[in-house]
C-alpha cells in the first residue's frame, strides 16, 4: 500500500519544494545576519555554552531586537582583526580600543570596563609600582591581547622580558609551573580561566597583585570604511545606550566582577 502512495506523495509534495526555498529565501533577507569574530574569553564569551557567554547574550539581545541574526565565529585574536581588515567579518569583539586597531576597524561605545591586573604565584613575594619595575620579572602574554598603553609599549619596545605565546592558556601554564614571574589578565577572565584549567590545589598557589595594570572599557570593533558596518554600528550603539538607561549594562557589569556572570541572564 505504502508503495502505491508513495509515487502520489511525491507529485503532491513537488510543487511545495519551490516555496519552502522561497519561504527560506525570504527568511534570509527578513533577518539579515551580523557576523562576528571572537575568542574563547570566558566569563564575557564562552564558545562552550549554547548562548555564548554574558557578552554575547548582550550582543544577541541588542540585534535581535532590531530584527538582526548574529552568527559568531571563534578565532585567534589577531586572526579576528586580519579578517576583519580583509572583509570577512562585520565586527570583533570585545576588545579595547586602542590606536592600532583604530587603523582596522571603527569601536563601538563602551560596552563593560576590562580591569587587567599581573597574576602571580602565592609563594614569590613580588612588588611592583612603576612599569619600570617590570624589567626584572619574567612575563607571558598572549599574541593579539593590550594590556594597556604604557606595558604595550614597554613591550614593544623590548624593554620588558616577554614571552609570547597564541595559545589563550599557555600564560597560566608557565606561571604554574614557576617558569615565568607574571601573567597580565582580566581579572574576571583570569579566575575564570583558573577555576577551568587547574584543580582547587592547584589554582591556589596563584593569586593577583593587588595594583590594577589598566582598566580600559572593552568595545565592538567594526569594519572601518564600509556603508554596512556603519549602519550596524548605529544600530548596536543605539541597543545599548537603551541598555545603559534601564541599568542593565551595570548590573552585567557587577555580575562579572561579583564571578558569577550568570545574575544577568535576560535583556529588558
Amino acid at each position: 500500500m505504502l508503495s502505491l502512495l508513495r509515487p502520489v506523495l511525491k507529485t503532491l509534495l513537488r510543487p511545495l519544494l519551490p516555496l519552502a526555498l522561497l519561504l527560506t529565501c525570504l527568511q534570509a533577507v527578513a533577518e539579515p545576519v551580523v557576523r562576528i569574530g571572537t575568542g574563547d574569553w570566558v566569563p564575557y564569551v564562552d564558545q562552550q555554552r549554547a548562548d555564548g557567554g554574558a557578552l554575547s547574550r548582550l550582543v544577541k539581545a541588542i540585534f535581535n531586537a532590531a530584527g538582526y541574526q548574529v552568527e559568531f565565529v571563534y578565532y585567534p585574536w589577531d586572526r579576528n582583526l586580519l579578517m576583519l581588515e580583509q572583509g570577512n567579518l562585520d565586527a570583533v569583539m570585545p576588545y579595547s580600543c586602542t590606536t592600532a586597531r583604530q587603523r582596522v576597524g571603527v569601536c563601538s561605545e563602551p560596552v563593560v570596563k576590562g580591569e587587567i591586573v599581573l597574576f602571580q604565584r602565592t609563594d614569590q613575594k613580588l612588588d611592583w609600582a612603576r612599569i619600570e619595575d617590570l624589567k626584572s620579572f619574567s612575563i607571558a602574554t598572549t599574541l593579539g591581547y593590550s594590556y594597556g598603553p604604557e606595558f604595550d609599549a614597554a613591550q614593544q619596545s623590548g624593554v620588558l622580558s616577554v614571552q609570547k605565546s597564541g595559545k589563550e592558556d599557555t600564560g597560566f601554564r608557565l606561571l604554574e609551573l614557576g617558569r615565568v614571574d607574571f601573567h597580565p589578565q582580566d581579572r574576571a577572565v583570569g579566575y575564570a580561566m583558573l577555576r577551568r584549567m587547574f584543580s582547587p590545589e592547584a589554582r591556589a598557589v596563584i593569586t593577583h597583585h593587588p595594583r590594577v595594570l589598566n582598566t580600559e572599557p572593552l568595545h565592538l570593533l567594526f569594519r572601518k570604511d564600509d556603508a554596512r558596518a556603519t549602519q550596524l554600528r548605529a544600530v548596536f550603539n543605539a541597543g545599548l545606550r537603551r541598555f545603559a538607561a534601564d541599568g542593565e549594562l551595570e548590573r552585567l557589569q557587577q555580575a562579572l566582577y561579583s564571578g558569577n556572570p550568570d545574575q544577568w541572564l535576560s535583556a529588558p
